[in-house]
């Protein structure tokens, strides 16, 4: 099952800052030491569009300002596995929500479906509003990051060609609605952490493990642009 985490962020209503114009620009960089495949999937398509961005390299993409989606890498893929990422074939995701409640841009790290690379998303020449979500906090154009992908037990481990390339969820291997957040557990008091998105969470503080992690997991900004980074 897919989520889109940033559906959620509703709940974040209250900003009242002013949107800058024009597009938006996302600037993905392959840090690892590894060439990746990068997918851009909107939000609503069924399939995204796949670039080769070599190691040590980047790429931009000029994006509408009301642009939603999603940014994932692989380091091996061919036809629709490079350019669709979900409970099967997980991937580690840097969401995007431009021009949402308030003006505001949302962002997050999503390992909600499982994960595959470490990733970091930088504001570009950010600016923050008055929420409730403050910036004390760190929530406001902030930068979550995930320098190494957590311990992944062995019976969710996914292999491609004999080699271990992503981390299932405990939704995609277990599929019950507790660990899905679906039927009577489709309820943000319902549907709580466990033990294994609290090991995900303990790893990655700053990446969505569940889908109703929104407090500790969704960041916003005014920004020209993100940066998406591959093994920071």
């Amino acid at each position: 099952m897919l989520f889109s985490t940033l559906l959620s962020v509703a709940a974040l209503a209250g900003f009242s800052i002013a949107a800058p114009t024009g597009g938006v620009q996302v600037v993905v960089k392959n840090q690892c030491d590894y060439d990746l495949t990068v997918s851009k999937l909107t939000n609503g398509a069924s399939s995204g569009s796949s670039d080769k961005v070599s190691k040590g390299s980047s790429k931009n993409y000029a994006l509408d300002e009301t642009w939603q989606g999603r940014f994932f890498g692989r380091v091996s893929c061919s036809g629709t596995n490079c350019t669709t990422a979900g409970a099967s074939d997980p991937a580690s995701l840097a969401e995007f929500t431009f021009r949402g409640s308030g003006g505001n841009d949302f962002y997050d790290i999503s390992f909600v479906d499982g994960f595959n690379l470490p990733m970091k998303i930088v504001p570009i020449g950010g600016s923050s509003g008055n929420s409730s979500n403050s910036s004390s906090t760190g929530y406001e154009c902030g930068t979550p990051t995930c320098s190494s992908i957590p311990t992944c037990p062995d019976d969710m481990k996914i292999y491609t060609d004999g080699k271990y390339t992503s981390c299932q969820s405990a939704c995609a291997k277990y599929g019950t609605d507790e660990y899905c957040c679906t039927g009577s557990y489709n309820d943000s008091d319902k549907c709580t952490s466990n033990s294994y998105s609290k090991a995900v969470k303990d790893e990655c503080p700053s990446a969505y493990s569940y889908a109703y992690d929104d407090k500790t997991s969704t960041y916003s900004c005014v920004a020209k642009g993100y940066d998406v980074v591959f093994c920071p």
